[in-house]
């Protein structure tokens, strides 16, 4: 087995990609085939650039951030998107 089969997402791909094959070739064929194309993708310079592009992001956090109680005067805290939290802070800090 090929290592890159190792991972979840990509074996996923391929299995999806012989499919149409499973009637038509017997078991031994088909773990050649997912083989050929796991060193194709491993070793191919553009098919190894396609495959990165295409798999998912392993994202740390969610980026969702908790915001409001912190700051008085509000009674509820809300979720926002990290990209659209803003800070109550007014002007650059320079000078005042």
């Amino acid at each position: 087995m090929h290592p890159l089969l190792a991972d979840p997402w990509v074996a996923a791909r391929i299995d999806a990609a012989v499919a149409p094959y499973r009637d038509l070739l017997p078991s031994a064929d088909l773990d050649f085939l997912r083989d050929e194309l796991a060193e194709r993708l491993a070793t191919d310079e553009h098919a190894a650039r396609l495959l990165r592009r295409a798999a998912p992001r392993h994202v740390e956090q969610s980026g969702e951030a908790f915001v409001g109680a912190a700051f008085e005067g509000e009674d509820e805290p809300e979720t926002r998107r990290a990209s659209d939290i803003r800070s109550r802070r007014t002007g650059s800090g320079a000078g005042e």
